[in-house]
């Protein structure tokens, strides 16, 4: 049986600011019908006033992140109301995190304002929330829970800097009213707003996370690079911007960036995991399974370590030490269904090809579309010669994702095994096509056309696949003394 299995290496994360505020409202707007769905339209203002020790630029890097911020908390009530989220046991405090990981805040107005005493800044900002969307959007967010972390303890950070704000603005206000000079608390006022406009530059980047990957990783380490010059110490921009650059690809990067977040922060579990996959990546998997420990010592209770590291054992050929950490990551996350499906890799690498279905099976009633699960559950029938319900699964994974080439090979083979050379040679036909340069599909399609007594054809397509680099077909063939 051909297989395209899982690569068992990789991985795949009410405030009251009242001082210095004149007024805040909030308009919901309601669009569509309840039964199809609605969009919620959150409109926020802040009005915040300044004057001497804070600069009209403070006032406004506050008042924007004030209302971004509470603009989102209350965006955050439709969040917490999702059935996934109950279901998932989300904490109150990751609630804005979420918040902040599924949806937008944007600007749509800013302008200055005077009063009889006071000038400043007026900040409107929306959040649009279209609840047809938004529980998937938020299922991507909790599947990896590193970056739900590295949210929180950005809202957390962004917290305690709107906090400070509201400290220098009363302490501003204690200063003029005595005739005092504001020169010193004006540097604190600028190091603070530096912090609010890096903490907006990583909810920049996080707005391009979609719960499994970034969809523009180059913008995203832009934002972060924008993040880090403003803020050298801060470890959460250097976890994420090690994400992006793993996107890229680029794993020596992302290990350099998660050098710099444990140098900074040594009890980050998150960064040992993350830097534990650039590793695995790497092909490195000793040093990603001491990464892997060192992120348990820290955090026993987290499903994705023991998930982690069970991939790593895999990938050495260490089954039986893979197995124990799945069944410790679903142990402590019952609806993993990642864990269930590599675990049901495991067991058909050791043969034990109905445990391996059992795990299917649960994996299938936890993502039903994941094509991939239909595909390896199809090559566990197979190996168990059920070849109809192969089939099936093939079927499935095909439906599911129209261009999966690997489940075209191996429904070909299947029909090949039982003697439909017709339908397999179309299989592999479709997997050509969908990939030309796919060694093994002229292989498997040589190998039929050799069955079918077309020496010519399959000679020419088992020599095609050794110049791809498959030349197994042409060996075989050259042994039997079909092709020259």
């Amino acid at each position: 049986m051909y297989e395209d299995k899982i690569n068992l290496t990789q991985l795949r994360p009410p405030l009251a600011f009242a001082k210095g505020i004149v007024s805040i409202f909030l308009v919901l707007t309601f669009f569509c019908s309840p039964v199809m769905g609605e969009v919620i339209k959150v409109t926020h203002t802040v009005k915040q006033t300044f004057a001497g020790g804070q600069s009209p630029d403070d006032a406004r890097i506050a008042a924007v992140a004030k209302a971004k911020r509470e603009a989102l908390e209350k965006a955050g009530t439709y969040i917490e109301s999702l059935t996934v989220v109950k279901n998932s046991q989300v904490e109150k405090d990751e609630i804005l995190a979420l918040a902040a990981g599924v949806l937008r805040a944007e600007v749509v107005s800013q302008k200055n304002f005077a009063s009889e005493d006071a000038f400043g800044i007026e900040i409107v900002v929306n959040v649009v929330v279209d609840t047809s969307v938004l529980e998937e959007r938020v299922k991507k967010q909790l599947q990896d829970r590193t970056h739900l972390t590295q949210l929180k303890y950005t809202q957390k950070r962004e917290k305690e800097l709107l906090l400070k704000v509201a400290e220098l603005e009363e302490k501003n206000k204690q200063l003029m009213a005595n005739n005092q000079s504001t020169e010193k608390i004006s540097k604190e006022f600028q190091q603070t707003s530096r912090g609010l406009t890096a903490v907006d530059w990583l909810n920049k980047a996080y707005a391009l996370w979609d719960g499994e990957k970034f969809t523009n990783p180059k913008k995203a380490i832009e934002y972060l690079g924008n993040a880090i010059k403003l803020k050298p110490d801060y470890a959460a921009a250097y976890i994420v911007r090690g994400s992006a650059y793993a996107d890229l690809g680029q794993y020596q990067r992302a290990i350099e960036d998660h050098n710099k977040a444990i140098r900074l922060k040594p009890d980050d579990a998150d960064a040992y995991i993350i830097r534990g996959n650039a590793y695995a990546n790497l092909g490195q998997d000793q040093r990603a399974i001491e990464d892997y420990n060192e992120a348990d010592r820290l955090k026993p209770d987290y499903a994705a370590t023991y998930y982690n590291r069970g991939n790593a054992y895999a990938a050495l050929g260490q089954h039986q030490r893979a197995i124990e950490d799945y069944n410790e990551a679903i142990r402590l996350k019952p609806d993993y269904a990642d864990a269930y499906i590599i675990r049901g890799s495991v067991y058909g690498a050791l043969g034990q090809y109905q445990r391996s279905i059992e795990d299917y099976n649960k994996a299938i009633r936890l993502k039903p579309d994941d094509a991939a699960t239909y595909y390896n559950r199809g090559d566990a029938y197979a190996d168990l010669g059920q070849h109809q319900r192969a089939i099936e699964d093939y079927n499935e994974a095909i439906r599911l994702k129209p261009d999966y080439a690997a489940a075209y090979i191996s429904r070909g083979i299947t029909y090949n095994k039982l003697g439909q050379r017709q339908r397999a040679i179309e299989d592999y036909n479709e997997a050509i096509r969908l990939k030309p340069d796919y060694a093994a599909a002229y292989g498997f399609r040589g190998g039929a056309y050799l069955l079918q007594g077309n020496n010519k054809r399959g000679c020419l397509d088992a020599q095609k696949a050794c110049a791809l680099g498959n030349c197994v077909m042409l060996e075989m063939a050259k042994g039997e003394g079909l092709c020259r």
